[in-house]
C-alpha cells in the first residue's frame, strides 16, 4: 500500500545496470544493491 502512494503510476523498477570487471564477487554486487537506498536517499 505505501508503495502505491509513492509510485502512483506503478513504476517501481527503473532501468539500470551494474558493471564490474574480472574479480567481482557476490558480496560486492550485494553491497552495491544495498547501497542504492543510500544513494537515492529513501528507504
Amino acid at each position: 500500500p505505501a508503495l502505491r502512494k509513492r509510485y502512483p503510476k506503478g513504476h517501481f523498477w527503473n532501468e539500470g545496470y551494474f558493471c564490474e570487471g574480472c574479480g567481482s564477487d557476490f558480496e560486492r554486487a550485494l553491497r552495491y544493491i544495498e547501497n542504492q537506498e543510500l544513494h537515492h536517499g529513501f528507504a
